[in-house]
């Protein structure tokens, strides 16, 4: 990882700690959270994926000027050069972008908000602010329901991310079906993954940004070890 990317990311960490200052109706997800959340259960050894925007679900109300504000409000206290975006208004599927813009109005970064509930989340403190973050068995959920589709081709990062969540953690797969109930959601079959080895090992060989990235076949065998141990696909 860059430098540039580094001093990326804690732009990105300084955000989420001041919308987190304002005790928003929100929940971080997505690679910056899963990093803060292995950092500390992990301190040695880190593998880490270049990660580039914020991922969220706001839970409160569905407010557009409010949302704006308080993540406009954020970008200009990290930093007074930059400012907010809408770059897709709520639809029908309730979710949101918005572009981060330096002073030059070049892209930095983007944020994708999920306005929809997540109860399934643990608090994480950094110094005296307390910082949403959906838990291990969330990701980890939303993770494998992505993997278990047949839209599975640009989902190579999803297999590092099932890798970093059950590797050295203790999930629970009740958990993870309870989650599922919840969002409505059932696993597919992973056909199209088993199916599929070799295109999804290109595609991890192509993932740039990993510090200390696994062998692609340590992950696979691993991944697949968790799906058939937990009977979510047959031993083949």
């Amino acid at each position: 990882m860059s430098n540039d990317d580094k001093e990326l990311e804690e732009f990105l960490y300084k955000i989420i700690h001041e919308i987190s200052k304002e005790n928003a109706s929100i929940v971080f997800k997505g690679g910056l959270a899963l990093k803060d959340l292995l950092s500390q259960i992990h301190k040695s050894n880190i593998i880490e994926r270049r990660t580039i925007d914020i991922d969220a679900n706001w839970t409160g109300e569905k407010n557009l000027d409010k949302i704006t504000k308080i993540f406009s409000n954020a970008v200009k206290k990290v930093d007074a050069t930059c400012k907010l975006e809408v770059s897709r208004l709520p639809n029908e599927n309730s979710s949101m972008g918005f572009k981060i813009l330096d002073s030059e109005k070049s892209v930095l970064s983007k944020i994708d908000l999920d306005i929809k509930n997540n109860p399934f989340y643990v608090v994480y403190k950094f110094e005296d602010i307390d910082i949403k973050y959906s838990s291990l068995e969330k990701m980890l959920a939303d993770k494998l329901s992505a993997l278990s589709g047949s839209h599975v081709f640009r989902r190579a990062k999803d297999l590092l991310d099932v890798y970093l969540i059950i590797k050295d953690n203790d999930i629970n797969i009740e958990k993870i079906k309870e989650i599922l109930k919840y969002d409505s959601r059932e696993l597919e079959n992973f056909e199209t993954l088993i199916s599929n080895k070799e295109i999804m090992k290109d595609s991890y060989e192509k993932l740039l940004g990993i510090t200390n990235k696994p062998l692609f076949e340590e992950v696979w065998n691993k991944d697949i070890k968790f799906l058939i141990d937990n009977k979510l696909i047959k031993d083949k």
